[in-house]
């Protein structure tokens, strides 16, 4: 029995088979290539302002910083909080090559008109200062004070009044 497994004849038809078997894995079809690597969609800088919290306005895209939470009642000197704020925020813009800023200060209707349109100049200064100590330049930076004239809720509630109180930063479109 062993003798015919060895045969000529069986070992002819393996041969034949191994050949057969090998041309026809030549004539398979190529492997079909790789899809070409695409890198990930990078966010156009409307997407990455939205992102931000700003909102698309008429004037460019707008973030209103809180008072309350940038200063304390009356004054027009950042607190802690607000400084690591604005770090972050200028880090952004300026990952964003966006090197121009509007900065208009707002208030409520509390105290005279003249004593708010100087504190909303000084708070929009402020946040000025703290942005040129993050690479901006101060010739790029449009600093202007609005005292309550420009409004964004009621001044007749503790809560309106805190909306208006306020420091809008703004992004030109270009």
């Amino acid at each position: 029995m062993l003798k015919r497994f060895f045969s000529c004849d069986h070992a002819l038809r393996c041969l034949l088979s191994s050949v057969v078997a090998a041309l026809l894995a030549g004539c398979a079809s190529a492997p079909l290539p790789s899809p070409p690597s695409v890198a990930p969609p990078v966010p156009t800088r409307t997407t990455a302002l939205l992102d931000l919290g700003f909102e698309k306005t008429d004037d460019g895209y707008v973030l209103n910083l809180p008072g309350p939470l940038i200063f304390d009642t009356g004054s027009d000197t950042l607190s802690d909080s607000a400084k690591a704020v604005l770090t972050t925020l200028a880090t952004q813009l300026r990952a964003l090559n966006i090197e121009s800023l509007r900065l208009f200060g707002h208030t409520d209707n509390v105290g005279t008109a003249d004593f708010n349109l100087n504190l909303s100049s000084k708070r929009a200064e402020a946040i000025a200062v703290a942005m040129v100590s993050q690479g901006f330049s101060t010739d790029n930076l449009e600093r202007r004070g609005f005292g309550f004239s420009r409004p964004l809720a009621s001044n007749e509630t503790p809560e309106g009044r805190a909306q208006n109180r306020r420091v809008a930063v703004i992004v030109p479109f270009e």
